[in-house]
């Protein structure tokens, strides 16, 4: 089950979609919100001219206290339990440690990055780094999270097994699951049967499931599952990557759909 839902909040606008978002999911498996703030600090180099790094930290902890305040206002107005969890790190440092918080929560909300809202690097950092799964909201919706139609995208691979299995909570709730395999060309005998091992394991969990078998145009498998989406009110996902100069790096059909797809991701690594 579901128990807390960790999101984070920086005290900007997208903070009422976040903790919109949180509140009803939270209120759907009755669990509690905690509330990640992550309070920057500058690092040496940021330091401005004539101001000492003492007097420059002191002044970003004094916001940060301000920041803690307001979030504290707000979470107030929300009919759960909540908790407030402060971390004053320096700027890249933000996601190894909402990585870190990720663990010990059951799942993690956030916008869809797009670089104005959650930034790349901390959504990649909390999904390739948490362990844990990360719903993802699109920024331009107004929050109504529903889980009544869910589609599992699958292919059989062990991302999109960790995927339907954090994903458990919210199938068991669902009227309607769909697990789809996209292909870009007519499958072979062993193909032909990929998916139904899934719904045979969710029947096995009581969980009612059909496959589909999508065909994608030019081997378009991002745009085949964002068409097929659109009927959704939920779209479960492995996420893709490989590490790189200690950053991580997107696959094609990851990045795409984790910025563009129209309805909720809940997506795992």
């Amino acid at each position: 089950m579901i128990k807390d839902v960790m999101v984070w909040l920086d005290g900007s606008l997208a903070d009422e979609v976040r903790l919109e978002v949180a509140a009803a999911i939270a209120r759907h498996f009755d669990s509690q919100i905690v509330a990640l703030l992550l309070n920057p600090l500058p690092l040496p180099a940021q330091i401005l001219e004539g101001v000492s790094r003492t007097e420059q930290l002191e002044f970003a902890r004094e916001l940060g206290d301000q920041l803690e305040a307001k979030i504290g206002r707000r979470l107030r107005l929300v009919a759960r339990p909540v908790e407030i969890r402060r971390f004053d790190v320096l700027v890249d440092d933000i996601a190894n440690i909402a990585s870190r918080e990720a663990r010990s929560a059951d799942t993690f909300v956030a916008l869809r990055p797009n670089g104005a809202m959650d930034p790349d690097r901390l959504v990649e950092g909390v999904l390739f780094g948490s362990g844990r799964h990360i719903y993802l909201f699109p920024e331009a919706e107004r929050p109504a999270p529903a889980f009544d139609r869910i589609l599992v995208a699958w292919n059989g691979s062990r991302e999109s097994a960790r995927a339907m299995a954090e994903a458990m909570p919210f199938l068991r709730q669902a009227d309607q699951v769909t697990v789809a395999f996209v292909t870009d060309k007519r499958p072979a005998e062993d193909e032909a049967i990929v998916g139904t091992d899934a719904v045979i394991h969710l029947e096995h969990h009581g969980i009612h499931a059909e496959v589909r078998h999508i065909a994608s145009r030019k081997g378009d498998v991002g745009a085949a599952l964002l068409a097929e989406a659109r009927n959704s009110d939920l779209l479960v996902m492995g996420g893709y990557g490989h590490l790189r100069l200690r950053e991580w790096l997107l696959g094609g059909v990851t990045y795409n759909l984790m910025h563009e797809a129209p309805v909720p991701i809940l997506i795992a690594h």
